[in-house]
């Protein structure tokens, strides 16, 4: 049995959704389409334009002309995108607040290769990387840079296709994965965890959980992800004992058997996951084309980004009225985060095209919706009861020592009490 102690992640608390906007290149299909948006980079928004390029002769809000935290031109690289978007939540997942990013967009609008850096998460790696990549080598990088405490590292990779989930980590298993939920865990999934010790084993992992992604060419893009993915990083650490000085392997949480000194903190293990997110993109038969199996896939896809924005929706709204999180397998997998306590950022991806005015119009004003939605992140520790009995008891001599002789007798005899539950609890166990 364990105890969760939650602690505020940042002085202010409460924080918005950070949203940005990556607008591609016209694609070869596009080129001899009109740009109709255009990305004003020095003032974080997108307008619309007239074919020619122009300002439009009125200007509306929410329609032709947003504003977001960030915006990145045609010419953006992805490096630029995780400094500015992903770098400071994946720094604060290392710390011990929960962190979730994901690529948002219609299909061929730059979504995986933003997460990706390519078509495949192993040529992306020849590239320079994308979001995933960064974020696992400054994880490592980070852990590396941090004496003072030990860490354990767990990585899953699950698809959710045709709002069915299964498990990318195991090797021709077609079996379907339930959502549970309880007291202590919340809302999760059980699927396969690996412990990696290193960069190049959790790309690995993800090599190997790629492998069985559902692809498949479509009117619009010739590998069209036709599932959502999410790969998940949990961190696992604790303050480092004396006799753990000369210890070399960081990628474990030793047990708890000896005593730790007073001064070594309370024995409290901090974990925190990270989601990256992959959604699959929005589609439109008129543009894919698409038929039998795909056409299926599509409607699939629509509705659970439909679903999403709906959630979104609701948790911007002043009212906060009833949101339905089951409505889609992939609302309930994110309602952890999307409850609030994540750390979170959304990459919109959007094309500049004529061809799909409406697509980019409806992709930014989601983004703008997201813009209304507040987290608050906080630092998970968990306390077995051994751990909880030294913090209690340790609470219990601070007070007597701050009395000073003026003792506060109801303070002190419910710290005893808690500290005498907490030993029978442990004696039990």
């Amino acid at each position: 049995m364990a105890s969760i102690n939650r602690i505020e992640g940042n002085e202010n608390g409460e924080e918005g959704i950070k949203v940005a906007i990556r607008m591609r290149p016209l694609n070869t299909k596009e080129t001899k389409a009109a740009r109709v948006w255009r990305v004003l980079q020095k003032y974080n928004s997108i307008t619309q334009t007239t074919n020619e390029g122009k300002p439009l002769p009125e200007r509306v809000t929410g329609r032709t002309f947003f504003t977001f935290d960030k915006t990145f031109g045609e010419k953006s690289t992805t490096r630029e995108v995780y400094n500015d978007i992903a770098q400071g939540i994946v720094e604060s997942v290392v710390n011990g607040l929960n962190g979730t990013i994901f690529a948002y967009g219609q299909t061929s609008s730059g979504k995986t290769h933003t997460m990706q850096g390519c078509g495949t998460i192993e040529d992306g790696q020849g590239t320079g990387g994308g979001v995933v990549h960064m974020a696992a080598r400054d994880i490592f990088s980070l852990i590396n840079n941090d004496p003072d405490r030990v860490f354990l590292l767990r990585v899953s990779f699950i698809e959710i296709y045709n709002e069915e989930v299964r498990d990318l980590l195991v090797s021709g298993n077609d079996k379907v994965l339930k959502i549970r939920e309880d007291s202590t865990r919340g809302v999760f999934v059980d699927a396969t965890e690996n412990i990696v010790t290193d960069f190049q084993s959790l790309l690995s992992t993800l090599f190997a959980g790629e492998k069985h992604r559902a692809f498949a060419s479509t009117g619009m893009n010739e590998r069209s992800s036709r599932s959502h993915t999410i790969f998940r990083i949990t961190v696992e650490s604790r303050r480092r004992k004396q006799n753990d000085a000369n210890s070399d392997d960081d990628a474990s949480i030793p047990s708890d058997d000896e005593d730790d000194d007073e001064d070594e903190g309370d024995g409290a293990v901090r974990v925190s996951t990270l989601n990256l997110v992959d959604l699959a993109g929005s589609e439109s038969v008129r543009h894919t084309g698409a038929t039998g199996d795909r056409l299926k896939e599509g409607a699939k896809i629509n509705q659970s980004l439909l679903s999403l924005s709906r959630v979104i929706a609701a948790l911007g709204s002043p009212s906060r009225t009833h949101i339905n999180f089951r409505d889609s397998k992939l609302t309930r997998i994110l309602q952890p985060s999307l409850s609030g306590n994540a750390r979170m950022a959304i990459i919109c991806c959007a094309t500049p095209s004529e061809m799909y005015l409406e697509e980019t119009r409806s992709t930014l004003q989601f983004a703008s919706r997201a813009k209304l939605v507040k987290t608050r992140a906080t630092i998970n520790e968990v306390l077995d009861e051994r751990s909880m009995i030294k913090k209690l008891q340790r609470e219990l001599a601070a007070a007597k020592r701050a009395a000073e002789g003026e003792v506060d007798m109801t303070q002190l005899k419910e710290l005893e009490s808690e500290a005498a539950r907490a030993e029978n609890i442990a004696k039990k166990v």
